[in-house]
């Protein structure tokens, strides 16, 4: 699922930038940053996981919750000169894909409430069991 891997990409550059640029005194700022990162991919996995469109929303609302923190602490570290400026600029930029991707996700678990509410039955979204991130995630952690 492309929202999954370009918030793992994100979260991976976040970590290796990170690591390159750690020094003493910025090593806790920085270390709350690769949390963040990797708590975006993880909310988003998290939500592919659920089979309620309901939990799926509160899950990806989660995820930009925790995206637009993510852009918080990387404006703060591009103006405390933390990281090189090309490197805020391409983590901003992999910021914003993911923003938009979980943008567009979120409207279609929105079309997919209404829906059910429509219906008055609740049915489980294609975006669980069958999704290629499931089976992803299946492959890595049952083999």
């Amino acid at each position: 699922m492309k929202l999954w891997q370009e918030a793992t990409a994100l979260a991976a550059d976040v970590l290796r930038h990170a690591r390159h640029a750690a020094k003493r005194d910025s090593m806790a700022f920085l270390d709350r940053v690769i949390v963040t990162a990797a708590g975006v991919a993880e909310a988003i996995a998290h939500g592919y996981g659920r089979t309620e469109a309901l939990d799926q929303q509160r899950l990806f609302e989660s995820a930009r919750r925790g995206l637009a923190t993510l852009e918080t602490q990387l404006a703060i570290v591009r103006q405390a000169g933390l990281l090189p400026a090309e490197a805020s600029t391409q983590l901003a930029a992999r910021a914003a894909v993911v923003g938009r991707l979980l943008a567009g996700y979120l409207s279609y678990v929105e079309r997919q409430r209404t829906a059910e509410r429509d219906e008055g039955v609740l049915s489980i979204s294609p975006a669980a069991a069958g999704s290629p991130l499931r089976k992803a995630l299946d492959e890595i952690y049952c083999a």
